[in-house]
């Protein structure tokens, strides 16, 4: 996977202000290896979390609507347990790296199998839903 350049990254941030209040570089790398974009902000109520991590294996996300720090929604493609049990039942051990598009619900008590997440993807749900 090409790594970002800083432009893409600024271009994550400008979209990110362009949708959100009180937005919040938290953190911002990058080298040969992997890039690194965290942003917080803020919509309407909720607090907003978004980060996009870069490496030459591929692209992890996590894009969460908390509510007084419990979680509303998120949408990550973290390798979680739950969700590669649900999509390769007893042979999941075999792919406990694997990224798996997926979608939490309240306090992450539910989860359901997703189709890969942007962030633009995100703010569009985030308008919808919230």
């Amino acid at each position: 996977m090409a790594q970002p350049s800083r432009n893409d990254l600024a271009a994550l941030t400008r979209l990110a202000e362009e949708n959100l209040d009180h937005v919040r570089v938290v953190r911002l790398e990058s080298n040969s290896d992997r890039a690194l974009w965290e942003v917080h902000g803020a919509y309407k109520n909720f607090d907003i979390r978004l980060k996009e991590v870069f490496t030459r294996s591929g692209r992890m996300y996590s894009y969460y609507i908390l509510n007084q720090g419990e979680v509303v929604v998120g949408f990550d493609n973290y390798p979680d347990r739950r969700a590669l049990q649900q999509k390769y039942a007893d042979d999941f051990k075999a792919h406990l790296f694997e990224l798996i598009p997926h979608k939490h619900g309240p306090r992450k008590a539910t989860f359901e199998l997703t189709e890969e997440m942007t962030l633009v993807a995100f703010l569009d749900y985030l308008h919808q839903h919230a």
